[in-house]
């Protein structure tokens, strides 16, 4: 039940000091400030993280060759060394079922040309799993098919650059599929286009079937790279399956098992298990800064509280003498602190979302993106800020009530 007589006392007392009150709101409210613009900019550093590695799933690991270092078997060092289609195969057998596989070739700086417009561009021949592997986010069309690898067909899946590039400007991605570009001198038809935003380098790209890329654009059977997603299996599975594949491949492809240039195996899973771990680590220093932010704050509300309560005890001691409960005095006190907590912290609250909101257009970055603070946090921020409002009086609240109203009605 609202009493209006309450909170116009609890006003009085709020503002009949005004230096005071102001002091004490503003520690309250640079304390929530501090853990709300540190919470946004933590976020803007794990979302520019995500963006730009968020090219490929976390679930994925990768088979790469290089050049051999050491002498092995009789093969000299500093040799290339390649995987081809039988050597994919056997790997694939040997690993028995994955939940998915993709091939791929590159061919760097391949013309693509569109009309009377040309460019520079990335051609990577995938199997259909890339898509999932990959998580490439189409906007129009579709990806590479199983049909498409079986019959080496001349499809192509554009990046949104190229759109923007070959196209006229503002051409919806939806309206490229069904025309036809040239390839490295080579017509392929459009099926499809996607956007991974935030990833400018897989915009500038060209999915193409992996027979096709094959067979057109090298002259053998050599496979680039190997992507292998692990679905849902753990990271200590995956680790231990990334062991064992390395050793395999090395003795296959005659790299000695200390040769780290020959031949690797790249698991993301270990990758993204220690970027979760460093943004833990982000998120709980933020809330320890800003707990210690908001305690210090907490200290400030109940040394003023103990003055205020100092400074009325005649009040007290008058109302206690005239029947008002112990109860009733504690709950004015722990109001009147909860009063200022919260509209202190609603004030440094919203000013830490106008910065992030102000700052955002202006610190975009490849590894810092759309800094903001969820609703949940918000809300957390606050009920903390009450629960430690409520404390802080609760020490002056019971003194209060401890004394006599004799002695209150003494007190100079």
């Amino acid at each position: 039940m609202f009493d209006r007589d309450a909170w116009l006392e609890i006003f009085n007392t709020v503002l009949s000091n005004p230096l005071r009150t102001g002091l004490t709101g503003l520690s309250i409210a640079l304390g929530i400030f501090i853990l709300v613009v540190m919470q946004g900019l933590g976020s803007g550093l794990e979302s520019g993280v995500q963006e730009t590695f968020g090219d490929n799933a976390a679930n994925v690991m990768e088979v790469r060759t290089g050049n051999a270092q050491l002498a092995f078997r009789g093969r000299k060092p500093n040799r290339r060394v390649e995987l081809h289609n039988p050597d994919e195969q056997a790997l694939k057998n040997e690993l028995d079922t994955m939940p998915s596989w993709s091939r791929l070739v590159y061919r760097w700086g391949s013309t693509v040309q569109y009309g009377n417009q040309q460019g520079s561009y990335n051609v990577r021949g995938v199997d259909p799993d890339q898509s999932e592997i990959g998580l490439v986010k189409l906007t129009a069309g579709r990806f590479v098919s199983p049909y498409d690898l079986a019959q080496e067909r001349k499809v192509a899946v554009i990046g949104a650059q190229l759109v923007q590039d070959l196209y006229p400007k503002g051409t919806d991605p939806a309206a490229v599929v069904g025309t036809f570009i040239q390839l490295r001198g080579i017509q392929f038809a459009v099926i499809g286009a996607f956007d991974q935003s935030g990833s400018r380098w897989e915009n500038r790209s060209v999915y193409v079937p992996f027979s096709t890329a094959q067979s057109l654009f090298q002259n053998d059977d050599v496979v680039s790279r190997v992507s292998i997603g692990t679905g849902d299996a753990e990271i200590e599975e995956t680790r231990e399956t990334s062991v064992s594949m390395l050793g395999w491949l090395k003795d296959r492809l005659v790299v000695h098992p200390d040769d780290a240039e020959g031949v690797w195996v790249e698991n993301r899973n270990e990758e993204a298990e220690i970027f979760r771990q460093i943004f833990q680590g982000i998120r709980l220093f933020v809330w320890f800064v800003g707990l210690m932010t908001l305690l210090a704050g907490a200290m400030g509300v109940a040394n003023i509280m103990a003055i205020v309560v100092r400074e009325r005890t005649k009040e007290i001691g008058i109302r206690k003498a005239l029947g008002a409960t112990g109860s009733r005095i504690v709950g004015q006190i722990i109001q009147e602190a909860v009063f200022l907590m919260l509209i202190s912290g609603c004030v440094g609250l919203l000013a830490g979302i106008w910065l992030l909101q102000g700052i955002a257009p202006f610190v975009e970055h490849d590894f810092f993106s759309n800094p903001k603070v969820n609703f949940e946090t918000a809300m957390l921020a606050l009920f903390i800020l009450v629960t430690v409002g409520v404390i802080s009086a609760v020490g002056p609240a019971v003194r209060a009530v401890s004394i006599r109203p004799v002695e209150a009605l003494r007190d100079e």
